[in-house]
């Protein structure tokens, strides 16, 4: 990586990722580390400032790990919720999710950068927040380039909020000294290192929620209506009304239960489906390995109109996606042609989120999602036409040919959002809401399921939804449709409903205090463990910051 300064204290990180232009990605273009006062004073500057929240926060966090042998930051939540694996287990923490011996010491390290790095970025955030009106004082920028680049910001900071809302966010009163069940709510810049300033303590977990929901509202109202292609890879209108979206949903649900949010969910995902942005569901036009399935669509084009946002990343601009590591078992590295030579050059491999048969099994045949080589694949056909055989299900969906074959970083995006979640969000909000509408909820997830069984126009007759749906319903098919999106914590912990694998292969969700939990040693369960929903504040934090108290549990 190229190297990238910034002040910590009193100024905004220098990194400038300049070209909007999503087929020039963001380029990494250092500046030399200038003062406060020399680096605020063109538009450049500004827009440097807003490129550089980019990466940082919870976009870090989408690959951040300690070694390229163990999972990514965001990978710990499906793996402590059993129903994904860490294959190769190395180091500690996979060990601990199996035994599931999550304490603040045994969870130290990870934990201490997932509570660090969002606050990270919200700080960064609160400097442009903080110059962006000055320079519009000073006549450097317009009111409305502020409005345009501030709207990007509120994004972020209120993305970063959410994330470590859900992470650590109890119940006001559920904290340790009763206090307050939210996370330091900090809107003005650290310009300062007195303890007395910078240590807040826990705000109300409602606040928290308030000031997303203003930000993000904020951020709609000065967005482009553009589709994620379409605006070059940059936040839009459509990406802060699906986070929303995500934020009402997750708000409604636990801990808070605030079941008005129900409605707001609803109407926020409809905005999406019906704007007139230009976002589509994509249709599979073959389901065989010509990679013309819709899901395989949204894997290899960066134009899919389906992809309201993404990680965006470039391997030939040293931004590289690190789930490549993670695509196939370390067995695949012994792969080799007839003349010897090997298939792969990689050697670090692992399939360090690996789908448990729970999942695997309860797809319906003639469903295209698990068909060979959309998100999963057990072959793999090389270059001179050798067949290889994988040990177990791996993940297509991060996969890329050309990293794999010559040890290259991947430059598949990762997304974040996609319209094919709209339209369950809107379903699972519908069905909840004080006066369900179940035929409508019903027509979302049929839009969803019929387009994972129609191939070429033909809709396959294993192709079936119940007359009336239930929850069981919306979150078989939000695992099913977003298996490798890194989402199925979310939905277990503002539910508190776990899968459990039926005689038939359907799944049907339960009461997480009395599920079966799988992949557990010594048939562990969340059943004495539910203040395990949340990770414990990590102990660094609390050391440096003695007005903070620890989460219930811990």
């Amino acid at each position: 990586m190229k190297k990238v300064k910034y002040l910590v204290y009193g100024a905004v990180s220098l990194l400038t990722l300049v070209t909007p232009a999503c087929s020039d990605f963001l380029e990494e273009e250092p500046l030399d580390l200038k003062t406060d006062g020399q680096f605020w004073t063109s538009d450049t500057d500004a827009e440097s400032a807003v490129n550089m929240v980019y990466y940082s926060g919870v976009p870090y966090l989408y690959g951040g790990r300690n070694t390229g042998w163990q999972p990514t930051r965001l990978m710990y939540n499906g793996l402590l919720s059993g129903l994904f694996t860490d294959d190769k287990k190395d180091g500690d923490f996979s060990a601990n999710m199996e035994t599931m011996n999550v304490t603040f010491q045994t969870v130290a390290n990870e934990v201490g950068e997932i509570w660090r790095e969002p606050y990270v970025s919200i700080n960064r955030c609160n400097v442009i927040d903080k110059r962006l009106p000055e320079m519009v004082a000073s006549g450097i920028i317009s009111e409305e380039r502020k409005n345009e680049l501030l709207s990007q910001v509120y994004f972020f900071r209120a993305w970063s909020y959410f994330f470590l809302v859900k992470e650590f966010g109890c119940k006001d009163g559920e904290a340790q000294d009763g206090g307050n069940g939210g996370v330091p709510l900090v809107l003005e810049p650290y310009e300062t290192t007195d303890p007395d300033v910078i240590n807040q303590p826990r705000a109300s977990i409602t606040a928290v929620y308030q000031q997303i929901e203003k930000d993000l509202l904020a951020a709609i109202d000065y967005l482009p209506n553009k589709t994620f292609a379409d605006n070059g890879c940059r936040v839009t209108k459509p990406a802060a009304q699906a986070l929303l979206a995500s934020v009402y949903l997750q708000w409604a649900g636990y801990p808070l239960q605030n079941t008005e949010m129900y409605e707001k969910a609803a109407k926020m995902a409809e905005a999406v489906i019906n704007g007139t942005a230009g976002h589509t569901l994509e249709t599979s036009d073959d389901s065989g390995e010509n990679q013309m399935s819709a899901f395989n669509k949204v894997k290899n084009d960066k134009t899919s109109k389906e992809i309201i946002y993404a990680i965006e990343y470039e391997q030939s601009l040293n931004r590289d996606n690190p789930y490549i590591n993670a695509c196939l078992t370390n067995q695949a590295t012994a792969w080799t042609e007839d003349d010897g030579s090997k298939v792969f050059a990689t050697s670090v491999l692992a399939n360090m989120y690996h789908a448990s048969d729970y999942i695997l099994d309860s797809y319906v045949e003639g469903d295209v999602r698990i068909k060979e080589k959309n998100f999963f694949f057990t072959t793999y056909t090389s270059a001179t036409g050798k067949e290889f055989h994988c040990n177990q299900y791996d993940n297509w969906f991060w996969y890329e040919d050309y990293a794999m074959i010559n040890s290259k970083g991947s430059s598949l995006n990762f997304p974040v959002f996609r319209l094919s979640e709209m339209y369950l969000i809107a379903a699972e909000a519908l069905l909840k809401q004080s006066t369900p509408n179940a035929a409508k909820a019903r027509s979302y997830v049929e839009t969803v399921r019929k387009r994972a069984f129609t191939v070429n126009g033909v809709l396959n007759e294993g192709y079936s939804l119940p007359a009336t749906i239930t929850i069981d319903d919306v979150l078989t098919e939000r695992l099913h449709e977003l298996p490798l999106e890194l989402k199925i914590w979310d939905d277990i912990r503002r539910n508190r409903l776990y899968p459990q694998l039926q005689s038939d292969n359907s799944l049907k969700w339960v009461d997480i205090t009395t599920a079966q939990t799988y992949n557990k040693r010594d048939n562990k369960s969340f059943k004495e463990n539910t203040h395990m929903l949340l990770w414990p504040i990590p102990l660094s934090a609390m050391e440096r910051n003695p007005n903070l108290s620890q989460n219930p549990g811990y």
